[in-house]
């Protein structure tokens, strides 16, 4: 099941110009992307998919050779103090300034 969401998740992003109406919910996501983008520093379908898991997910990782998501180590995360938290190259946690 945990590799499926993230598939599934893809698969309907990509599914999108199929079917009438789909042009608005496009829009709407897009701009609701670009809002989840700028507050998490992740899309609206990483957030969802992390909700969904119970992890920090984000759909990009695959097309690294990653895996999608990974279990979030919370008290190093709340030993940092951020604001922002992102993630680097070698999946360690930094503060990311906003």
């Amino acid at each position: 099941m945990r590799r499926i969401l993230p598939i599934v998740a893809i698969s309907l992003l990509v599914s999108g110009c199929a079917g009438a109406g789909i042009s608005s919910v496009l829009t709407i996501m897009s701009g609701a992307d670009v809002v989840s983008q700028v507050t998490t520093g992740k899309g609206a379908i990483d957030n969802v998919v992390s909700a969904g898991m119970q992890q920090d997910c984000a759909v990009f990782r695959m097309f690294k050779g990653n895996k999608v998501c990974r279990d979030h180590d919370i008290e190093l995360l709340i030993d940092m103090g951020c604001e922002t938290y992102s993630w680097d190259d070698d999946n360690m946690p930094y503060c990311r300034d906003t």
